[in-house]
């Protein structure tokens, strides 16, 4: 079940899973959704929504529940939302699980960002819901 989390130290378990002492920032525009199984957090997405723009921040899942698309299904939750036309995350290029994931979203490879990661590579991922033409 997703849920979103306005009280992020419901989450601190988890966020240290990911990496230790991490501790997202929030403002006005930040939104953090988890999924929860059988009352345990197991997985969590950060994202930051301005206007129609959303980034995508950090997605984690606990190991012992990767590839039973909960990912997929947290990553909808921001797909879905009516605001956004176009999303923007960034994910390690080996990463080839997490690139296979979002190109099955329908997101594209947009260009290289060189030492993104502590010195290896990130490939930035864009997401357009609907091309549009401005004439002015």
């Amino acid at each position: 079940m997703i849920e979103e989390i306005k009280d992020i130290s419901l989450l601190k378990d988890l966020f240290n899973e990911y990496k230790k002492d991490y501790n997202p920032i929030i403002n006005d525009y930040t939104k953090v959704y988890a999924y929860k199984i059988d009352n345990k957090y197991v997985s969590f997405i950060v994202t930051q929504i301005l206007y129609e723009q959303a980034d995508i921040i950090d997605i984690f899942t606990l190991e012992d529940y990767r590839r039973q698309g909960i990912a997929k299904k947290l990553l909808k939750k921001i797909i879905d939302n009516k605001q956004v036309e176009n999303i923007t995350l960034e994910v390690n290029i080996n990463n080839k699980n997490a690139i296979m994931l979002y190109n099955s979203l329908g997101f594209k490879e947009a260009t290289i960002r060189k030492g993104y990661y502590n010195g290896e590579d990130a490939l930035l991922m864009l997401m357009v819901k609907e091309w549009k033409m401005y004439i002015y």
